[in-house]
């Protein structure tokens, strides 16, 4: 599933990819539900598919949004979107929830106002930020949530409002924990050891593709190293 919005924070966008795992062609319907954080429906979004054994598609689908209330560092309000697939039946037999934040980003090299500040939802916002390497001796990357929740309470303690991750992506829990508490977050991916090579070049590229799939629907995320 992926999800956004527009810059003006009133649409929101979702594209839902399908696969038919089966022998037989199915008719199902991709349902699209998204919550306010008191459980209300903001809206809800349905189109009808037929998949042929083993074909995928990917459902594009898109919704006004009113009386949005906007992800920021001081209020990290998340909505919940339900992706859901029904059978001709009606019963759901298939189900994922994403926590989204609806905000806009802006960078000064994308608008040319003369203006080098980083703009959240409009309002100019310093970037002071951590670099952090998840290593512990004893246990290299191994790390507990207790550990995670630990140090990202160090960093928020010590007065960072962002993170960058050095120089690999790190547990998903701490994106989750930025999304939660309202933190700009700078994720990276990379190869220390280069082997040019066909091989490695497709095998780098499939992961980068995971990497990206795994962070993009969330509101922290601000820059991709």
């Amino acid at each position: 599933v992926h999800v956004w919005n527009n810059e003006a924070c009133d649409s929101v966008f979702i594209e839902t990819e399908v696969r038919n795992y089966g022998t037989e062609t199915r008719n199902v319907e991709v349902v699209n539900k998204l919550a306010k954080a008191n459980g209300k429906t903001a809206f809800r979004i349905t189109e009808k598919v037929t998949l042929k054994p083993g074909e995928a598609t990917v459902v594009c689908q898109s919704s006004p949004v009113t009386d949005v209330q906007r992800w920021s560092l001081d209020d990290p309000y998340l909505y919940t979107l339900s992706s859901m697939i029904k059978d001709e039946e009606n019963k759901t037999i298939d189900e994922t929830a994403t926590e989204y934040g609806i905000r806009s980003i802006s960078w000064p090299v994308h608008r040319n106002d003369g203006d080098n500040r980083f703009l959240l939802n409009g309002k100019p916002v310093f970037i002071n930020g951590t670099c952090e390497y998840e290593h512990l001796f004893g246990q290299s990357h191994a790390f507990s949530h207790e550990q995670i929740q630990s140090r990202v309470k160090q960093i928020r303690q010590a007065g960072f409002n962002a993170f960058r991750e050095a120089h690999q992506p790190h547990n998903l829990l701490y994106q989750q924990l930025f999304d939660e508490q309202g933190m700009l977050f700078w994720s990276q991916f990379s190869a220390h050891i280069w082997y040019d090579t066909p091989q490695f070049r497709e095998n780098f590229k499939r992961l980068l593709r995971q990497w990206v799939k795994e962070r993009r629907n969330s509101p922290s995320v601000i820059l991709w190293g």
